[in-house]
């Protein structure tokens, strides 16, 4: 009988061998000696008296678990994942029931003089937007919106204006609420971050948009960082054109017919010093979820096509956008453009008849 595989890894840090059981959210300094009896006991032999043997025993790392991962889905990254980040309630503790917030609050006050620059700010030439207005989809109702909205993989490679544009940006990633959280002055805390139209942890909005302007009236060719709380946009690369973006994307070719995209990346030394368990990544990867559905209403309202995927090149987009990866990396990409509104690709199309007539032709 099939035996579930304990919940550890062994990594290599600062020259040491460190084990880590994510189950339990535990790490340990061990040696060769260890590895090799934990892969002994893992495999079936029985514990003995021996001090490697107690401490492994204490360490409950081969203990047993009611859920039988043998029929997990995907490889053992997500596994770690999954289970790493998850809150856990200790053996033998109660539901927590005290809603007093006193715990929550005093941590907020003993990590207040730490808080980083949330206000993120590229340095480079920085290009103003026309003004957001509030009224621009003041003939939309909300249900045609969403019943209309889709995924759309066949755009027209027209233009679009930069005042279009600067509404996607506005009311997905801007401050349309003000640059300060009033509501949290008036209840006698201090004001951190800004509210979007969308939610976002803590109100750290660690998502950021990078515009990539294909064919957009009044704006070059170019990367460019959105300034969520100034509205303007600052020159990142000029790098890029249609094919280049299609090629970064997987091969997804018929992104060169967009007019624009945007790379989402997640900041994550926003989130460090205030969420530093790794379940903050969950955080990261909502926030984003949030402005993808977001970012697909109102280009819906304005009738043009949208697309979202989370399949590119990581690395080389990272490189691209001039991030640090480690405290910075692109997490999901958006485009836009006049579509006829096609859920699939050309291509794809193509092939699929290509293959159904050289199919009909052999039969």
């Amino acid at each position: 009988m099939k035996t579930t595989d304990p919940f550890i890894f062994i990594a290599i840090i600062s020259g040491k061998l460190i084990l880590w059981d994510y189950r339990h959210h535990n790490q340990y300094e061990i040696n060769s000696d260890y590895i090799k009896r934990i892969k002994e006991l893992a495999n079936g032999d029985k514990f003995t008296d021996s001090l490697i043997d107690k401490n492994i025993m204490d360490s409950k790392i081969l203990d047993g678990d009611d859920r039988d991962m043998f029929y997990w889905g995907w490889d053992c990254l997500s596994k770690i994942f999954h289970i790493g980040t998850q809150v856990i309630l200790d053996k033998g503790m109660e539901l927590p029931t005290d809603d007093s917030y006193e715990g929550y609050v005093n941590y907020c006050a003993s990590i207040a003089d730490k808080i980083p620059e949330l206000d993120y700010q590229r340095s480079g030439e920085t290009i103003p937007l026309p003004k957001p207005d509030k009224n621009f989809l003041f003939d939309k109702r909300l249900m045609d919106t969403l019943f209309a909205r889709k995924t759309s993989r066949e755009f027209k490679r027209e233009t679009v204006s930069l005042q279009e544009v600067a509404e996607v940006l506005f009311w997905t990633f801007g401050t349309p609420h003000g640059s300060k959280r009033t509501e949290m002055e008036v209840a006698g805390l201090k004001s951190i971050g800004y509210r979007r139209t969308s939610p976002s942890g803590g109100s750290l909005q660690t998502s950021e948009a990078y515009l990539v302007a294909l064919n957009i009236i009044g704006l070059a060719s170019g990367i460019y960082h959105y300034q969520s709380h100034r509205h303007e946009l600052t020159l990142v690369s000029t790098d890029i054109n249609g094919e280049k973006l299609g090629s970064l994307l997987c091969a997804q070719m018929f992104a060169k017919d967009l007019a624009f995209g945007i790379f989402i990346t997640s900041c994550f030394k926003k989130m460090w010093w205030k969420y530093p368990h790794s379940r903050a990544y969950r955080v990261a990867l909502f926030d984003i979820g949030c402005l993808v559905q977001t970012f697909q209403l109102i280009t819906t309202a304005m009738q043009l096509g949208s697309w979202p995927t989370g399949y590119f090149l990581d690395r080389e987009i990272n490189k691209l956008l001039g991030v640090n990866e480690v405290e910075e990396s692109v997490m999901f990409f958006l485009g836009a453009g006049p579509s006829s509104g096609s859920s699939f690709s050309p291509k794809l199309l193509e092939t699929i008849k290509r293959q159904t007539s050289h199919g009909e032709s052999n039969q």
